[in-house]
């Protein structure tokens, strides 16, 4: 009975079916690892994707300006600073638009729209402009 009883001993030794606490341990490191490196991408893509809108915005911004300006005329084109705030996802953006007017002849304008916004310190600017003639 004793001979039998060492032998199960031995037979439970001698599997290696399960796994050991250092081989547990090690599969939740890299499982930490792997799901870092999944969160990190996904704020770089978050991010990414913010900025993309707030330049979608601006480029819609400096578009509108510049078919104002068009609709008002070669006489009365505006120059000048304005703000214009926008929201997305509970942030309000400031953008300040910069009309600029450049007689380049006696019936030649340069009209230049500057939309520029800041966003997580950084400023970032997005330009238009068209050349315009007197008729």
């Amino acid at each position: 009975m004793l001979q039998r009883l060492i032998q199960r001993r031995l037979t439970a030794l001698q599997n290696n079916a399960g796994f050991t606490l250092v081989e547990v341990m090690i599969a939740l490191l890299v499982l930490l690892f792997v799901t870092l490196a999944m969160m990190q991408t996904a704020l770089v893509s978050i991010d990414s994707n913010m900025k993309n809108v707030l330049r979608d915005e601006a480029v819609r911004i400096a578009e509108q300006t510049m078919n104002d300006a068009r609709s008002q005329g070669y006489d009365n084109l505006p120059s000048g600073l304005q703000t214009v705030n926008r929201k997305f996802r509970a942030l309000d953006v400031t953008y300040t638009i910069t009309r600029t007017v450049t007689q380049l002849g006696t019936a030649d304008k340069q009209f230049d729209v500057e939309v520029d916004w800041t966003w997580k310190n950084d400023s970032y600017k997005q330009n238009i402009s068209t050349l315009m003639r007197q008729q």
